[in-house]
């Protein structure tokens, strides 16, 4: 709502809580016409706010939907807005509502606009929470608008109708269910959370009067959420820990074989670089004088190299994968399933404790395979006299030159 549309509403509002409404206008659902014979200032209210035709005898008329703000949706009192309106929770930032004449004025002195606001929120909240039981299957089987009412089945109670004829319009002044429509549609994610809802409702109403039942869930709707939730948590609790931990020892077991081939494969890989390294020095050593042969033999060793690079990076990216999987799982019990967390919270910690273990022994071999080649290009080098290894110390004194 613009600064100058919302000045404009509240002085219409102050103008006519001076005249007797039902006095000084005819209205026909659509027209309305006010005499303002005697009153210039509500007169001038009224050409802020709407497109009028001056008629004679000092009346004015204009159509409701006249409005000089499109955004404006006018109603006489809330009784012709919840039996006509068409907007929808989520549209309704894009409009702003007026009431002319609202009842609540009989019963409320100086009824002030954020009252009727709280009223439109509360009734739009309303319809959207019963257009969600018609569209959930798990709660409404059938939907008779004729007679308004919505079929369910109990487990307890069988086939059970609630009732949601329309509220008396004081009903939406003294509630407040702003926000429950989101609470239940992400409950609502959860399809057990759906059947304990149910039943919760049907013991709560089962004894109020068919076609007054949903106005009490809506009344109630916030112990009903409640009891709801301490349901489903026992449910979690007390049945699916055990699916839950059934699923999760077949998973650590997995997470041990996994690490297990690791450790089987940088084993094999600590027994074979010693093993490679003696074999391509002795057989250097006996080739020594044979610069063509000591080529071949580095050249095989470096290609030994990248293989063995090459299976220490499969057996890194394994490890990599194992640690992210146990993250992730670890993450969705702890987040689902808090409580039932603290039973698994040994084993994640004994897998983090390898996976770390691992992690560290892989980046050791590749620091050893590294140093490994290098000493045999070293040795290669000085054995064709590429380079000469006694330039790179210092030659302890002779005894005897000392003396």
């Amino acid at each position: 709502m613009i600064e100058n549309e919302e000045a404009a509403i509240d002085n219409l509002l102050k103008e006519l809580e001076k005249v007797d409404f039902d006095v000084i206008c005819d209205y026909n659902g659509l027209t309305y016409v006010f005499d303002v014979s005697e009153n210039p200032e509500l007169e001038n209210a009224i050409k802020k706010l709407f497109i009028c035709e001056i008629l004679p005898a000092g009346k004015i008329e204009f159509k409701k939907t006249a409005t000089k703000y499109p955004d404006l949706l006018v109603y006489k009192n809330e009784y012709e807005f919840i039996t006509t309106c068409k907007i929808t929770l989520s549209e309704y930032d894009k409009y702003s509502i007026l009431f002319l004449n609202p009842q609540s004025r009989i019963d409320r002195a100086n009824l002030a606009y954020s009252d009727t606001s709280q009223f439109v929120i509360n009734f739009l909240n309303y319809r959207a929470i019963l257009d969600l039981f018609f569209k959930t299957k798990d709660i409404s089987q059938l939907n008779n608008p004729s007679t308004q009412t919505i079929t369910m089945v109990s487990k307890e109670y069988g086939i059970f109708n609630i009732g949601y004829s329309l509220p008396n319009y004081k009903f939406f002044y003294n509630i407040n269910i702003s926000g429950k429509l989101n609470q239940l549609l992400n409950e609502f994610e959860k399809k057990e959370f759906i059947q304990f809802f149910k039943e919760i409702i049907v013991t709560s109403v089962h004894r109020i009067e068919e076609k007054d039942r949903f106005r009490v869930i809506i009344e109630q709707i916030d112990p009903i959420i409640d009891l709801t939730s301490k349901d489903y948590e026992a449910y979690v609790s007390d049945f699916a820990i055990d699916k839950i931990k059934s699923e999760f020892k077949k998973e650590r077991e997995s997470y041990f074989e996994s690490i297990d081939r690791s450790i089987s494969s940088i084993g094999k890989q600590v027994v074979a670089f010693p093993l490679t390294f003696a074999a391509s020095v002795f057989a250097s050593y006996k080739v020594q004088d044979k610069p063509g042969v000591l080529l071949l033999i580095l050249l095989a060793y470096l290609l030994y190299t990248i293989v063995a690079y090459l299976v220490l990076s499969l057996t890194s990216y394994n490890i990599r994968c194992l640690r992210k999987d146990v993250e992730t799982e670890k993450g969705i019990i702890q987040n689902a399933y808090g409580k039932v967390y603290e039973n698994f919270k040994p084993d994640f910690e004994k897998i983090g404790v390898k996976i770390c273990l691992l992690r560290i022994v892989v980046g050791f071999l590749y620091v050893v395979l590294t140093l490994l080649f290098v000493l045999f290009f070293l040795y290669f080098a000085q054995s064709i006299e590429w380079i000469d290894l006694s330039s790179w110390y210092m030659s302890a004194p002779d005894p005897e030159i000392n003396s």
